[in-house]
């Protein structure tokens, strides 16, 4: 008999938190419930968990603390829950190391797919030890992931399941790329060089945008792809910093199906790939300082905005 993986949801509202664990445990899982960070801490030291799910607006403790040490002490994946739309505390969270994250309130249906998405796809990342090192960060993101789910979750989450699993990881893998973080909605990618990054980038979005598979009774499958390039902190199997930041961030102008890069990575590449760019001038990205100068590929029967 298999056994029961194991998930922690910690929330101070009771209510809400035997909600969830009620449903949970509805689908086969085993549920440990915590009221905050205390609780979690003694349930994690004392056995391990498969995932936690994180309410960040706590009253007696920052849901972005108890985060840093959950992230700084195990390799347990964290699904972050956040009370409202905004996407400072969703970025601030995945730079921190957070899996995915859900809008309070959820529907149950939608956390319980990122849950299956996040343990399904462990298997799809690679351990490294600490350290710091220049690279080129993809972030990929994709356009109406909720609308999908709700419209026909089990056609949604084999289309995701199969892109990621036959076109993403294997491509990934013959440009020296690094898959260290998996999204119910998109993923991030590292890759050695910026020219393998946006030659990898342009083949994925020709790819999907040619592939039956991605065309859903909803739509066509689309993703918004942002590339940064510089420092990055690697621990375990992820990647830290504000390349990984900024790449976030840029993904969220181009268009669905386009990429956005930054300027740096456009220097690196620079008559080295054949991949059209079209100055999108300097834009301002939420929580990065300076305005940054952006450039935006497109497929050629869709020319960017």
């Amino acid at each position: 008999m298999t056994q029961a993986q194991h998930i922690v949801v910690v929330d101070d509202e009771a209510p809400a938190r035997e909600m969830v664990g009620d449903y949970l445990r509805m689908q086969g899982f085993e549920v440990t419930l915590c009221d905050g960070g205390a609780s979690l801490r003694s349930v994690l030291v004392s056995q391990p968990a498969d995932l936690v799910v994180l309410d960040l607006n706590m009253p007696t403790e920052d849901g972005l603390s108890i985060l840093r040490w959950v992230k700084q002490s195990f390799p347990t994946p964290v699904i972050m829950l956040t009370a409202t739309a905004s996407s400072v505390d969703r970025v601030i969270g995945l730079e921190m190391g957070a899996d995915d994250y859900v809008s309070k309130p959820c529907e149950l249906r939608e956390l319980l797919a990122r849950i299956r998405s996040v343990l399904r796809r462990q298997k799809w990342t690679r351990s490294a030890q600490t350290g710091r090192r220049l690279a080129a960060i993809v972030s990929l993101d994709f356009v109406g992931y909720g609308r999908f789910v709700h419209e026909d979750e089990p056609a949604t989450l084999a289309a995701i399941d199969r892109i990621f699993g036959q076109i993403m990881t294997p491509t990934i893998a013959q440009r020296r790329g690094t898959l260290f973080k998996l999204l119910g909605d998109g993923a991030l990618v590292e890759f050695q060089s910026a020219v393998d990054a946006v030659e990898w980038s342009v083949a994925f979005q020709e790819t999907v945008a040619r592939d039956p598979g991605a065309r859903l009774a909803g739509g066509d499958i689309r993703f918004r792809i942002g590339i940064a390039a510089g420092e990055v902190v690697f621990k375990h199997a992820d990647r830290f910093g504000e390349t990984v930041t900024i790449a976030v961030r840029i993904q969220e102008i181009a268009e669905p199906g386009a990429i956005a890069l930054t300027d740096i990575v456009r220097q690196f590449v620079r008559g080295r790939v054949d991949a059209p760019l079209q100055d999108a001038g300097s834009r301002v990205l939420k929580n990065v300082e300076e305005p940054m100068r952006v450039w935006l590929w497109s497929r050629p029967d869709r020319a960017p905005v």
